[in-house]
């Protein structure tokens, strides 16, 4: 374009031999020429500039991604404590199943088995008003298992042949004769003696004062033998014992029991069914003094 625009300029000028008009027309040409240049390099430009801004919409996709990237980062962070939080309950469910499955055995501070018990107690009537009597009474037993024992039970309290007024009659008793006149129908027991088979039902433990812990037992009894009356001597009669435990030492227990006995006995008029119901206190001798503990696991 520019070759064919200085030729026709040329051509109109061709007369002009004047190196001024010369001069004049390759400045015109000259000037076309740069705006021609200037022409063509300005669309350059342009896309120059929209190519930056091209880019720079570009690059806006990058700061999308690292806000995406950072998203990302945070969700799995967030997917790591969840997935800690899980294994964290996870191993607490685990830990409570555990728990619920150990099975705590505490060796017990006092064993029976095998072992004799040795039982002085001192005994006294409760159901009788008109009498009055105190014994002395002896339980030998032998544990057979923890919760099971067998063992002989005897007593005296007939004091009459060291005093004379101590009869086994109560107050009451000569109160009744007194405003009577009449005898009362009693059976007087003098004592007893007879075989039970026991078992310890209930076992266990109690603080005392918050300084010592303290265990006990309760058992519970049934036999038979015979009780030595006044009127008939010896009358056959079955046995109920209640006893109650406080283990001190290894050796040393002490006891309280209840007993009953209940017979059948004719006395002059009168017969019937008695009952003669007594409670007592004392000591239990455990035989041997210690033990050692057996394992069958």
């Amino acid at each position: 374009m520019d070759a064919r625009l200085s030729e026709q300029l040329l051509i109109k000028l061709g007369p002009l031999q004047d190196g001024t008009m010369r001069s004049l027309l390759m400045r015109r040409v000259l000037n076309v020429m740069i705006l021609a240049l200037v022409m063509m390099v300005l669309p350059g430009l342009a896309m120059g500039q929209e190519d930056s801004s091209s880019s720079d919409v570009t690059y806006a996709p990058r700061v999308i991604d690292g806000a995406s990237s950072d998203t990302s980062a945070s969700e799995n962070s967030s997917g790591a404590d969840d997935a800690q939080s899980r294994i964290v309950v996870r191993s607490q469910k685990k830990k409570k199943e555990f728990n619920d499955k150990i099975v705590v055995l505490q060796r017990k501070p006092f064993m029976r088995r095998n072992r004799v018990e040795l039982a002085p107690m001192f005994y006294g009537g409760i159901n009788d008003s008109l009498l009055f009597q105190v014994g002395v009474a002896g339980q030998i037993n032998y544990h057979i298992l923890e919760w099971l024992y067998v063992g002989v039970y005897g007593g005296w309290q007939d004091w009459r042949m060291t005093d004379r007024d101590v009869n086994g009659l109560s107050e009451t008793y000569n109160d009744v004769v007194d405003a009577t006149d009449a005898v009362p129908t009693t059976s007087i027991v003098d004592g007893y003696l007879g075989g039970i088979v026991g078992f310890v039902p209930i076992y266990g433990k109690f603080s005392l004062f918050g300084t010592s812990i303290i265990h006990w037992d309760l058992s519970l009894g049934i036999g038979g033998g015979a009780v030595i009356t006044r009127a008939n001597d010896f009358v056959g009669a079955g046995l109920i014992s209640v006893d109650h435990r406080w283990y001190v030492l290894k050796w040393l227990s002490i006891n309280v029991g209840v007993k009953g006995w209940i017979y059948y006995e004719d006395i002059e008029a009168y017969k019937g069914v008695f009952t003669h119901w007594q409670a007592g206190v004392g000591v239990g001798f455990w035989l041997p003094p210690s033990w050692t503990y057996k394992s069958e696991w």
